[in-house]
């Protein structure tokens, strides 16, 4: 290897003197938070596809349309709300079905005359020696229309229940008994009581039959007997308003229930046991009508 002369040394250092001189070139980077002004970030996500942003909409909207005009989802019509079945004071309100209901029988019942004066009142026949003999057909039911003041409560009576309690009412109904007798007695949510010729509760028909057995309870809208003690039926009914299968022990004849016009004994006013009640005006039984029917 040939020997480095002096010049050549200096040559060489001052090549190496001239490199560390020269700057290095400056590498550019891209800063995202120091943009150039009036620079734009590039696009991302969604953003880089606007045609599908569009059709997403069109979708969407389209389906809300479609529920609109279909009247489905949250666009459905609310439910409607049933509204409680009010009774109607002008027509007696069915209780229950019966073959007393039917329009031909409630037409038969129906008695709109005005109640008998006093003077015809005190013509009918109110007092017996004894207790009617059996007349009724034990496999027919007896339809009764009480033709009141308030209007028309339709009773249905089975001899079955009760043959000799049915029989002594239908035999003082279809003689004029109970035309235009007062309501004596009324206990709001217990009873209307009706059947004394004398309108005070003391009276009867002059005479007084057995008890029998109570086959049923006294449930609102059934028909009992009144009494004063055991084997003392007469005259006196009366119709429970409530249900008083608590309140009453089974030493009551029960003879039939109301099947229409419970609305309408629920209307009946008259003097009570409260004292402040003793002067309301009673309400008036104008006529009770019978009609006998098949089961």
């Amino acid at each position: 290897m040939p020997k480095a002369t002096k010049r050549d040394e200096t040559r060489r250092a001052a090549r190496v003197a001239r490199s560390h001189e020269t700057a290095l070139p400056i590498i550019e980077t891209r800063d995202p938070l120091h943009r150039a002004p009036g620079g734009k970030r590039p696009a991302r996500g969604l953003a880089r596809y606007p045609w599908a942003v569009t059709l997403a909409l069109l979708l969407i909207l389209g389906g809300f349309a479609s529920l609109y005009f279909t009247h489905t989802g949250p666009f459905a019509p609310a439910a409607k709300i049933k509204k409680p079945v009010v009774l109607v004071t002008t027509t007696p309100a069915v209780l229950v079905a019966s073959p007393c209901n039917t329009s031909a029988v409630v037409k038969q019942l129906t008695n709109t005359t005005a109640a008998p004066t006093d003077a015809q009142f005190a013509k009918n026949q109110h007092s017996y020696t004894q207790a009617p003999a059996m007349s009724i057909d034990t496999n027919k039911v007896y339809c009764v229309g009480l033709n009141t003041n308030r209007g028309l409560i339709v009773l249905e009576l089975d001899p079955k229940d009760a043959p000799n309690t049915v029989n002594n009412f239908v035999y003082l109904a279809q003689h004029n008994f109970y035309d235009g007798m007062k309501f004596h007695r009324i206990v709001p949510n217990f009873i209307i009581q009706t059947g004394d010729p004398k309108g005070d509760g003391s009276g009867g028909p002059g005479y007084k039959f057995s008890d029998e057995p109570v086959k049923g309870d006294y449930t609102k809208g059934c028909v009992a007997m009144a009494n004063s003690g055991t084997n003392t039926n007469g005259s006196q009914f009366f119709i429970c308003t409530a249900d008083d299968s608590a309140k009453l022990q089974k030493q009551y004849n029960l003879f039939g229930h109301v099947t229409m016009g419970l609305n309408i004994a629920l209307q009946v006013q008259g003097p009570g046991d409260d004292p402040g009640s003793k002067n309301i005006a009673p309400d008036i039984l104008n006529h009770v009508v019978v009609v006998a029917v098949n089961p």
